[in-house]
This record gives structure tokens, C-alpha cells and sequence, in this order.
């Protein structure tokens, strides 16, 4: 494969591995998404999916291995390949003291979108609520806000763990219009989910990968 076409990989990673203490959570991980595509991390609790996806999303630190965003690599060039990187992790928090639409407009200002904040606010369909303090929100809103500030701006790889915990169904077709919006565009989307999230995965055509619980020291 030449160097052009690696750049166009969203996600590579290769034998990644990550102790917490004397307990081996991921053991020579690799996992590839291709541009477009959707894959999905299922297993057991305890299985390493959050792990993993804290690794590329530079939150956690692996003891070994690499992680490639579009071509570069995460520890070598962690501003670059977390720039065409948008994240949603499990726990949604807030910054105190800002609006939803404040957010919003700050994740356009970073990614350097003029347009981002009006297609940000507009797939949130929360109104004059935007005008609100954040910390207010309900479990639903606070994800579809968090989910909202994945669009602004040009990204490779989209990164969700359990994106629709606490979303309606209405919310929930809403995120799933967008996730295939940005596959068709060439992101690649890595998500982790649950048994009752099925009916969007089968809806969102992603391929499953398998986590298994690690064995105990």
C-alpha cells in the first residue's frame, strides 16, 4: 500500500497492548477501519471495548503498540491525528458555566467551520433550550449536544462509545442519519454498543469485531 493511500486509512491499530496492574485488558489488539466503513466492538463487560477506544482517543495510554489516525501516528503526532479525530465517549459532561449553543459554537471555532455551529444547533432540534446552561439538560439532550459536536469541521475517524444510551428513538434515527452521512463521505466510524442497540447497528451496516475478556493474572 503507498503512502497516499495509508494517509486515507482512518484507523490502524496494531499490537496494542494495556495492563492495569498485574491485568492484561488488551493483549496485541489490532483493528483496521477502512474509509466509509462501520465497525462495531462487542463483548463482555470487562472486555477491553472502552479501553481500547480511551487508546485512540489518546485518553489512555497503551504499554505497547501503535495507533494510526489518517496516516499519523497518535504518539509522534498526537495534535495532528487527534485534529481529524471527533470523539463521544460513554459518560457525557459538560462544562459548567456555557450554553449549548456556546459549546457548540466553540467546536466550530476549533475546527475552523463557519457553518458548523448553525448544522451543529440544527441537528440538535432543542431550540430556545440551546440558550440554556448545559448542565441543566437531561441525559438525552446532553448526548444529542455531545453528538453535535462531532459535525463541525473535516474528521477522518468518528470514535462513540455507547452513543445512544438515554436517546429516544426519534434522537436515536437522527444520529443514525448522520453516522451514514459521514460514511458516505469516507469517515470511518468505530463504535461500541450493547445487545439493545442492534436494531441501529443492523440499521448502520457495521461490521462486528469481537472482545474477549482477558484471563485473570
Amino acid at each position: 500500500m503507498s503512502a497516499s493511500q495509508t494517509k486515507r486509512v482512518p484507523l490502524v491499530v496494531s499490537g496494542v497492548v494495556k495492563r492495569f496492574g498485574p491485568r492484561v485488558v488488551l493483549d496485541d489488539q489490532a483493528l483496521r477501519v477502512e474509509p466509509g466503513e462501520a465497525v462495531v466492538l462487542r463483548g463482555p463487560n470487562g472486555a477491553g471495548k472502552s479501553t481500547l477506544i480511551g487508546c485512540i482517543c489518546g485518553t489512555v495510554i497503551p504499554d505497547a503498540g501503535t495507533i494510526t489516525i489518517a496516516g499519523h501516528d497518535l504518539q509522534r503526532e498526537p495534535l495532528v491525528a487527534r485534529a481529524r479525530l471527533r470523539a463521544l465517549p460513554q459518560e457525557v459532561e459538560v462544562p459548567a458555566g456555557l450554553t449549548g449553543r456556546e459549546l457548540l459554537a466553540f467546536f466550530a471555532d476549533v475546527h475552523r467551520d463557519p457553518t458548523g455551529l448553525e448544522r451543529a444547533a440544527a441537528f440538535t432540534e432543542l431550540g430556545d433550550a440551546l440558550d440554556r446552561l448545559a448542565t441543566t439538560y437531561s441525559v438525552g439532550m446532553r448526548r444529542l449536544l455531545a453528538f453535535a459536536t462531532l459535525l463541525p469541521g473535516e474528521s477522518t475517524l468518528w470514535v462513540l462509545d455507547e452513543p445512544f444510551a438515554g436517546v429516544d428513538e426519534h434522537g436515536r434515527a437522527r444520529m443514525l442519519e448522520e453516522l451514514r452521512g459521514a460514511r458516505r463521505k469516507g469517515v470511518g466510524v468505530l463504535l461500541a454498543a450493547h445487545d439493545r442497540d442492534a436494531p441501529e447497528i443492523a440499521a448502520l451496516g457495521a461490521r462486528e469485531v469481537g472482545l474477549e475478556r482477558a484471563p485473570e493474572a
